[in-house]
């Protein structure tokens, strides 16, 4: 079996929420070794939604793998310690507020006197300067900054929020991607650098082509290979899509409508999108007259792009996804959990740390004496959890 790739990395993830995590969680499943430091109260991360003891859907999703550690930095002595922790680490993801980490002596340039080739990640809402730098940037406020949600509107026309975190999400692709390219840079002899993802910046990229089309069709772009869309089946919901000019006709026979194939309007992509009032109702009628699974095998023989529209519960069962193996049963601390295999990393692997649950073990491994713990766990420091273990290593 062949080891995983970043197998000899150690990364120091001080960053809370989604994004910064999220990023930490693709090294440590690509085999890094990542160390995550949190408040005493735990990231909040673990509060979002519905509390399983010490994790949520969110939590699970995002720190697979990694050790945690609890590290009160309000106080001198827990900035020291984690400083004393990053010089043993190759990668420093933080997620504060641009010049916070400055101020903690957290930030890449102290942090790069000492570890010349470390590669620094900074992840916030949007960059550091310009006058929204200090603004708190959440994945439901860069949805609305961006543009994004102008784009998604519901059948009324009213913007809509993409209903999970896309922004978050993306944004740790292309920190985690970025990241990559960093460590290759640093193979070849290119040494550290600091990387500055922003989630504006991230929006901006994943929306390229809507924001050339800003400047190309100011009036308004045109609907993409119109009549792709959503539609009511007599049972539920079906999706179509369109990606040559013969699939109009197939579809067009598929539902009984040659006749709109003699219409003018309907001949092209450009044509259709101009009279898609007209055209709309034609195909709506006709989907309300069979069930979603009836259209399926219709659409199937007439080579017709589609799909059911489907609930989560429903995808899981679907039998491409049981196929291909792309969910596992992970055994979670409140029982086994619908975990995604991440493309290209393997299985999942590693457990899910409980708040600052591998202390211990994280200030072993950095060199500290019994004597210096038990100075950080007396001064509220650190929390560590209950080990006897250590008791009896200390009697």
């Amino acid at each position: 079996m062949m080891s995983l790739p970043y197998s000899a990395l150690r990364v120091l993830d001080a960053s809370q929420g989604y994004a910064g995590p999220y990023c930490g969680m693709l090294m440590a499943q690509h085999g890094a070794q990542v160390t995550k430091i949190e408040p005493p109260e735990g990231d909040w991360i673990r509060g979002m939604g519905t509390r399983h003891g010490e994790h949520t859907a969110l939590d699970l999703a995002v720190n697979r793998g990694k050790r945690s550690i609890v590290i009160d930095m309000r106080a001198e002595a827990g900035r020291a310690l984690a400083r004393r922790l990053a010089g043993g680490c190759d990668v420093f993801i933080e997620s504060f507020r641009p010049g916070v980490a400055d101020k903690l002596g957290l930030g890449y340039t102290a942090l790069a006197a000492a570890i010349p080739n470390l590669v620094y990640l900074s992840i916030n809402g949007f960059g550091p300067t310009g006058p929204d730098a200090a603004r708190p940037g959440t994945d439901t406020v860069l949805q609305a900054f961006s543009g994004m949600m102008a784009l998604n509107r519901d059948a009324a026309g009213n913007p809509s929020r993409v209903g999970f975190l896309i922004v978050d999400a993306l944004s740790a692709l292309y920190a985690f991607q970025a990241l990559s390219v960093a460590l290759y840079a640093r193979l070849a002899g290119g040494g550290g650098r600091h990387l500055e993802i922003s989630l504006m910046q991230s929006c901006a990229a994943f929306l390229a082509p809507k924001i050339i089309e800003s400047r190309l069709e100011p009036a308004g772009a045109r609907s993409l290979n119109a009549p792709a869309g959503i539609y009511r089946s007599s049972d539920g919901w079906i999706a179509l899509a369109l990606s040559k000019e013969t699939q109009f006709r197939s579809l067009a026979a598929a539902i009984g409508r040659a006749d709109l194939l003699a219409d003018a309007r309907f001949d092209s992509f450009e044509t259709r999108a101009r009279h898609l009032p007209a055209l709309l109702p034609a195909i709506e009628e006709a989907l309300l007259g069979a069930t979603t699974a009836e259209w399926l095998q219709r659409f199937a023989t007439a080579d017709v792009l589609c799909s059911r529209v489907n609930g989560i519960a429903e995808w899981l069962a679907e039998p491409q996804v049981q196929a291909m193996g792309a969910v596992s049963e992970a055994p979670a601390p409140m029982g086994a959990i619908p975990l995604p295999l991440i493309p290209g990393a393997g299985a999942p692997h590693g457990d899910w740390p409980a708040i600052g649950g591998d202390g211990t073990q994280v200030l072993r491994a950095a060199g500290l004496s019994e004597p210096e713990i038990d100075a950080l766990v007396a001064a509220g420091t650190v929390v560590l959890p209950p080990s006897p273990a250590r008791d009896t290593a200390r009697h």
